[in-house]
């Protein structure tokens, strides 16, 4: 991951996750920050970008199920109205980071 803003700092890293882009499940790991959530595929994809999503511009963030079957997704979606799905295990706690460090974002700004 590149370095930290001045008054950034790290909540959990290497969180193994895929990233639901199309029809391809890209791997990767999750990084969570006190200002953004970025996934980092790993080489073996075909799909190699990375992405950053701040935390200021999720307005939405719930737990899905992966093909409507499997309860180990999440869905964030941004003020834009882009949707982001990733497939996780543990999500219930990563939600309630998500959140708590979407809410500690609000308090600050």
């Amino acid at each position: 991951m590149e370095e930290l803003g001045p008054t950034e700092y790290v909540i959990f890293e290497r969180i193994q996750a895929n990233w639901l882009r199309g029809f391809e499940g890209v791997g990767g790991k999750l990084f969570l920050t006190n200002e953004r959530l970025v996934f980092i595929p790993h080489g073996l994809n075909f799909q190699t970008e990375w992405v950053q999503i701040e935390i200021w511009a999720m307005t939405k963030i719930e737990k899905s199920a992966t093909w409507g079957l499997i309860p180990n997704g999440i869905t964030i979606t941004l003020d834009s109205g882009h949707v982001f799905k990733f497939v996780v295990w543990n999500r219930s706690k990563i939600i309630k980071e998500i959140v708590q460090a979407k809410r500690m974002n609000n308090e600050i700004m």
